[in-house]
């Protein structure tokens, strides 16, 4: 009677332990706490002042007192410097440098456009305009080379490098969009230019062991991410990092955003990063529409966007493939000389006082 409870306890053991049933762990574990902190440098410029309880602090030290560690910095190729879009190498490297000042690490984000990539638009920048495929990459190859040994030489050389901003629907249009007028996907043409950016930075010098990331906003959807993702590993491109945006009213319930980890989890050797995700706290939230679900999880206020980062940062905690979590714009202000617009997803107020959300994912 014992051994035949002895080898029905191992079986049942070595099949709790299988991958392919895969659930979330007990011992949760803390994702790296990071912000894209793209704006600040401007905001700053400006005359901009970040405070708490009053008293002015530079923002770095700010964020880094309430227990974040990575820095996401985008790169546009030849911005026109009017509001945002002002990200070139120059004003990046300096951003760099004084994230570096406070100990931050940097995940350097190529958007390969002049201005936002996203995926409703993705911009291939003007010097490259009209160039055949090989041609781009490798332009590609040579630009994303040349920013990483800069970066080096300036002593900010990347600890992570994303290729391409939310590019589930391609990246550099025409060439690399994922679909056609026909409606038929070109993974091929989007995986040639993938590969170039990766071996562009993996080829610098001291960018051999740099990790890379390839982002999709995906955060609600398995089939979506596993669509995309699938796709480009089966096309050969290698990549350690699988990033996702989470926008509830673009991406959906917490519900689906665990599904989505859950499987990716399950299915994928790739460690997982939340690259962007935010919350209104100034009282507007988008009305459903075309593109804007009605999905709503906590009321847009200052309590409700810390509500939102202590349940969001809980589930993500489940999955120990899950190694940062970015909270995107965390320091805009209403700076009206500098052409940024305020979003009302910022963790400080028009003024530049911190929220209570400021502190939402210190020591949680």
């Amino acid at each position: 009677m014992k051994t035949t409870q002895l080898i029905f306890l191992t079986v049942f053991f070595i099949a709790s332990c299988s991958t392919s049933n895969f659930s979330p762990d007990r011992k949760k574990q803390t994702p790296e706490i990071g912000g894209d902190f793209s704006i600040m440098k401007k905001m700053e410029d400006y005359g901009g002042a970040y405070k708490v309880n009053g008293k002015i602090k530079e923002g770095f030290q700010i964020f880094r007192e309430n227990g974040y560690t990575w820095a996401r910095l985008r790169l546009f190729h030849t911005p026109n410097h009017r509001g945002p879009v002002c990200n070139d190498l120059k004003y990046t490297i300096q951003l760099a440098q004084k994230a570096k000042n406070y100990g931050f690490k940097i995940l350097l984000n190529f958007h390969y456009s002049d201005t936002w990539a996203d995926p409703s638009h993705q911009i291939v920048p003007a010097i490259w305009k009209d160039l055949n495929l090989q041609t781009l990459s490798d332009s590609v190859y040579s630009y994303t080379k040349m920013v990483v040994e800069t970066m080096d030489q300036e002593g900010v050389l990347p600890d992570m490098i994303q290729i391409g901003n939310e590019i589930n629907n391609g990246m550099m249009w025409p060439a690399g969009k994922l679909g056609n007028d026909k409606n038929t996907p070109n993974w091929d043409a989007l995986t040639q230019l993938l590969k170039a950016g990766i071996n562009g930075a993996k080829e610098a010098k001291n960018g051999k062991n740099i990790p890379i990331l390839i982002h999709a906003a995906t955060g609600g959807s398995l089939k979506e991410s596993d669509t995309f993702y699938k796709n480009i590993i089966q096309r050969g491109v290698e990549f350690e990092f699988i990033g996702l945006s989470y926008y509830p009213w673009w991406h959906g319930t917490f519900e689906q955003l665990e599904e989505n980890l859950k499987f990716l989890s399950a299915n994928y050797k790739q460690d997982l990063v939340l690259v962007e995700t935010a919350y209104y706290s100034n009282g507007f939230y988008p009305e459903p529409a075309e593109w804007v679900l009605d999905v709503q999880p906590f009321p847009p206020t200052e309590q409700g966007q810390y509500d939102f980062m202590v349940k969001l940062l809980e589930i993500l905690k489940k999955y120990p493939k899950m190694k940062t979590v970015y909270y995107w714009k965390p320091d805009g202000m209403d700076i009206p000389e500098s052409k940024s617009p305020y979003l009302g997803r910022s963790l400080f107020d028009r003024e530049g006082n911190a929220f209570k959300g400021i502190e939402a994912w210190k020591s949680k």
